[in-house]
């Protein structure tokens, strides 16, 4: 196939994949901090977009707290959910929403404080049969907790986990409207690193399949170098690289897929996981394609289309940044060492 037809389509997948999936990657990172007392509470800062917290009570009857501003009427949603950790089986949270005019139910641990006049609800966390899958990050957790309700007052409201006889990993989901600041967006992949690490998994394991991609790529193309089927230029070294970056990103997914299934059972969500993991593995093909063209002159077009597979891959989440600044600065290196011009 044309170089430039397979580019233009491939840019054309990876565009439509990024718009018509719905619902990216349900919720937003918002770390916690320190926030073991009312006084020093995390705040969320907008309540109705979608925020996800992952967090950790160190042990039994301990409380962490969360607030945020509601105005009458609006709609209030939090969902909190536990890690698939073994050693943490039988770790139950449960989490208190506490605020003016809110319907009262359940009892409220004497180690948990309150706001002067504020009404409680008390959401108790149960553990269910089975894991849920999160397709586009994708991971596994329990869910225990969820409420929805609007809000009967405008206020301050606040939020307490806890859990009376061990710590454990939860997280909590607050809000229903899906929205992205850039750098949100292009710092996902590394805000999946900690989800990853909450969840029990090493540094190591989760930057194991890029490892690999990147060893067995390089490796590959020194063994070809003899033949003379690869690059032998700076430009065509540092673009191929920058295309096994992006093959590596694909490969993590998928293999977060496999440790997710471990977890839960396989469903058609597992369509749209795999959908994530072929665009970066497609603009990495597409990198290495313009990449390994080291003997022929380079021109314009090619150029533009490397530099454009970089951008691309920023906003795919492919490469860890890296990778897409790799591309941009090989799509502005001479593409011909002395030796061939000559």
């Amino acid at each position: 196939m044309n170089r430039s037809i397979f580019t233009v389509l491939l840019l054309t997948f990876a565009f439509l994949c990024l718009v018509l999936v719905p619902g990216v990657l349900a919720h937003a990172p918002l770390k916690p901090g320190d926030n073991e007392s009312l006084a020093t509470a995390t705040l969320i800062p907008d309540p109705t977009k979608s925020w996800a917290i992952y967090g950790e009570l160190h042990e039994g009857g301990e409380a962490q707290y969360y607030r945020f501003n509601m105005t009458e009427g609006q709609k209030i949603h939090v969902m909190l959910f536990k890690s698939t950790r073994s050693e943490e089986a039988e770790f139950l949270p449960s989490f208190v929403l506490m605020g003016l005019g809110i319907s009262e139910q359940g009892d409220v641990p004497d180690y948990v404080e309150k706001p002067p006049d504020a009404r409680t609800f008390v959401a108790e966390g149960e553990q269910p049969a089975q894991a849920t899958f999160e397709p586009f990050s994708p991971s596994s957790f329990y869910s225990l907790a969820d409420v929805t309700l609007d809000a009967p007052a405008t206020g301050t409201y606040y939020i307490a986990v806890f859990e009376s006889t061990m710590g454990g990993h939860y997280g909590l989901a607050v809000g229903d409207r899906e929205s992205y600041t850039l750098d949100e967006w292009i710092l996902i992949p590394f805000n999946l690193l900690s989800i990853y690490q909450w969840e029990g998994q090493s540094v190591i394991l989760v930057f194991a399949p890029m490892i690999l991609t990147l060893v067995i790529g390089i490796g590959l193309m020194i063994l070809r170098s003899k033949n003379k089927k690869t690059p032998r230029t700076l430009h065509g070294w540092i673009g191929s690289i920058a295309g096994l970056l992006f093959m590596g990103s694909g490969a993590t997914v998928l293999f977060q897929l496999a440790f997710s299934l471990i977890q839960t059972s396989l469903g058609s969500e597992a369509a749209i996981t795999i959908v994530f993991a072929l665009i970066p593995i497609l603009l990495g093909i597409g990198t290495l394609r313009l990449s390994w063209t080291a003997e022929q002159k380079t021109d314009l077009k090619s150029r533009i289309y490397l530099a454009v597979l970089g951008v691309a891959a920023l906003f795919a989440w492919a490469g860890l940044i890296i990778g897409s600044a790799l591309a941009i600065i090989a799509s502005a290196l001479p593409r011909r060492s002395n030796t061939d011009k000559a």
